[in-house]
């Protein structure tokens, strides 16, 4: 087989199999056309003839490319998968990558506003015309029920129940989940649906909630432009993203002390350890508030 077969073939798996997100599966077909650039400069005619030390090789030429330590752990992981696919379809004898580690990284805690700052943000929204009015229900339900960028832009009519203020989302892997959100997020998503999504949508079949000003379906660029905007007109100095309400969310139900097992099911997490980071947060921010308070440490 070519490198574009066994790539191909890979990518189908990731697919079809894997049920990875279509942005996962493009970082990861992006990740092999780099790698076999780098293995055609190398001389290198199939990826069974790999070895160890052509990765190490690789890696160095990440280095010298200046790439973040997190993005150079992305391309490991990329190839760590793959060959782990060609040596299970015995389309290669030896995998190059088991010796190969990741890079450690400093653990960056999670951006988030506290509750006081999302309040004034999401309050300090413009809702005099329809996008507005749109942007306020779609920054309302992602931080009432903790949503990704990409299962707001996937969510459908039908997934909302008004009656019992449930989503139901489709994740990551193809796992579905069911989220509840709050009475007042369902007032302003009721509120965008009947009075504003009719006059945007260009279809009467259009399944998706929430749209751009020309009808289609919005995508992640689109509602991170939108959270940037908003973010920059709330405060310029604060870095606000989408996930800046699905890291306020997590945050802010451990803090009032939720159980972190009910978190990991409200976010979607398969692993626990995934949702431990917000744990760290919630430590630093009541070591702060101590800090703070205690009287004999201002004294």
């Amino acid at each position: 087989m070519s490198y574009n077969q066994d790539k191909e073939e890979f990518i189908k798996y990731l697919q079809f199999q894997k049920h990875y997100s279509i942005n996962t599966v493009e970082s990861y077909q992006r990740s092999l056309n780099e790698f076999i650039d780098f293995l055609k400069s190398e001389s290198i005619s199939h990826f069974n003839d790999v070895k160890y030390t052509n990765i190490r090789g690789y890696l160095t030429y990440l280095n010298e490319k200046k790439l973040s330590k997190n993005s150079i752990n992305n391309r490991i992981s990329c190839l760590r998968s793959f060959y782990k696919y060609l040596v299970k379809e015995e389309l290669a004898e030896n995998n190059p990558m088991i010796l190969v580690e990741n890079i450690k990284t400093t653990k960056r805690n999670p951006d988030f506003l506290f509750p006081e700052e999302m309040v004034d943000l999401l309050d300090g929204i413009d809702t005099q015309d329809d996008l507005g009015i749109r942007n306020k229900a779609m920054l309302e339900i992602m931080y009432a029920s903790g949503l990704r960028c990409s299962e707001v832009v996937n969510l459908t009519l039908d997934c909302i129940d008004f009656h019992n203020r449930v989503l139901l989302i489709h994740g990551k892997g193809n796992k579905d989940r069911n989220v509840p959100f709050h009475e007042f997020a369902s007032e302003w998503l009721l509120k965008y649906i009947e009075e504003v999504r009719g006059k945007l949508v260009n279809s009467e079949d259009h399944p998706y909630v929430f749209v751009n000003k020309r009808g289609e379906q919005l995508t992640n660029r689109g509602i991170q432009d939108i959270v940037k905007r908003i973010g920059r007109e709330y405060d310029a100095t604060k870095k606000i993203h989408p996930h800046t309400f699905r890291h306020s969310f997590a945050t802010h139900l451990l803090n009032a002390g939720a159980d972190i097992r009910t978190v990991q099911e409200l976010l979607g997490h398969e692993n626990l350890s995934t949702t431990q980071i917000y744990t760290h947060v919630t430590k630093e921010h009541l070591k702060n508030v101590y800090l703070k308070a205690h009287p004999r440490n201002k004294a």
